[in-house]
Order: C-alpha cells, then sequence, then structure tokens
C-alpha cells in the first residue's frame, strides 16, 4: 500500500475509533466521562501490548498517555471505575466482533484506500497542521467515503452482504477471547475488578457469536 493509501486507511480508523468511543462515553452520566475516558484509555494500551505487529512507539504512547490521566484523579479508589473499566472491557470485545464492514476481511478491498482523496490530508494533520477545517474535510472525506462499506454501523453485514466474512475464523477466536480474559486479569490485579463477572460474560459473547456466525 503506498503512503498515501496508509494514510487514507489511517484517517478512516481514526473516525471509526471515535464513534466507538463516543458510543461508550453515551453509555455513562456526564460527570463520569474523565473515568470513562480513561477506562477506554487503558484498555486500548492493554490491548496494543497483545496485539502482534503493533509497533513499539504506539505501545508506548499509549501506557504514557494513561500515566497521564492517571495523574489527574485518583479513579483506582473509586467504585465506579471500576464497573465502568468491566463495561468497556465488554463493549470493546463486541465492538471487535461486530458483523459490519470494517469487521470483514475484505473491507479494505471495498474501501479502496489507494484511490480516496482523504489521505494527504491526514498526512497534513498528523505532521501538525491543526486546523477546524481541515479537520471538517477530512471528516466529509472519510464520510463519503465509508458510503463504499454501508454495513460500517450494523451488526447485520453477515445477513445483508453476500460476500461478507469475518476477520476471524473459527480458529482464531479462541485468541481472541483468550486476549480480553488476559486484560481482565491483568485489570483484577490493578483495579479489584470483577473477573468472574467479565469471564461469565465472555462466554455468553462466545455462545452469541457462534450463533449468528451460523446464520
Amino acid at each position: 500500500m503506498s503512503n498515501t493509501g496508509l494514510y487514507s486507511s489511517y484517517a478512516v480508523l481514526y473516525e471509526l475509533n471515535n464513534r466507538e468511543f463516543r458510543n461508550k462515553l453515551g453509555l455513562f452520566p456526564e460527570d463520569l466521562r474523565y473515568l470513562v475516558i480513561l477506562a477506554n484509555s487503558i484498555i486500548g494500551a492493554e490491548n496494543a501490548k497483545r496485539m502482534e505487529g503493533t509497533p513499539e512507539a504506539v505501545v508506548r504512547d499509549g501506557e504514557e498517555f494513561v500515566e497521564k490521566l492517571m495523574g489527574i484523579g485518583s479513579a483506582e479508589k473509586e467504585e465506579a471505575f471500576r464497573d465502568i473499566i468491566e463495561t468497556c472491557i465488554l463493549e470493546t470485545l463486541k465492538d471487535e466482533l461486530k458483523n459490519c464492514c470494517p469487521n470483514c476481511k475484505s473491507f479494505y478491498k471495498c474501501l479502496d484506500p489507494e484511490n480516496l482523496s482523504v489521505g494527504r490530508l491526514f498526512e497534513r494533520r498528523v505532521k501538525g497542521e491543526e486546523t477546524p477545517e481541515l479537520r471538517r474535510e477530512i471528516a466529509g472525506r472519510v464520510e463519503e467515503a465509508l458510503r463504499r462499506t454501508p454495513y460500517t454501523d450494523t451488526d447485520l453485514a453477515h445477513i445483508l452482504c453476500k460476500d461478507f466474512r469475518h476477520q476471524y475464523s473459527s480458529s482464531t477466536l479462541g485468541a481472541v477471547f483468550g486476549r480480553y480474559l488476559d486484560i481482565a486479569g491483568e485489570l483484577r490485579t490493578s483495579f479489584g475488578i470483577d473477573y468472574e463477572k467479565i469471564q461469565k460474560e465472555i462466554i455468553h459473547i462466545n455462545m452469541e457469536f457462534c450463533r449468528t456466525a451460523g446464520k
């Protein structure tokens, strides 16, 4: 993939990650927003450490960002924070398993990032050009690009698209659930979350995913 194509894919992923994050914020009252941001950042950093191919610089940046957020308050002492972490772990897993275009093996083929006009704009932003006008232009072009993948916001792509193939096969699914259980175990030690609760919910999600995948 060319440099422009890579930046185009980064722009799309950035927008999709923002959508998922906004959805998580909407699950909690506004006064808990800081805790949701912190929980989401912790889970993102833990995921990055465990995802094969994640650049070391990305892992390091994620950990440093979490450290800065942790310095703002004493979230680890708040009961609400443990509930938020538990919810965010499960919601992040569900996002990764959704039957939607971004989780399809053909996502980038349909998206065709090499021929998107947003790549050069996003490269300018990454390299320091940060203006409201540029952000709006990027958002508009990403929205236009996502029209090529019409089932981005649904969980029914496996029914609506005859070519849908999930990024995870039955042979790789165990590793995904194992990764989230590993994260839950780590955060049980750090923040005292209810590991058994997470384990039960993940088993339920596993069964549901396999049920819908068989349709």
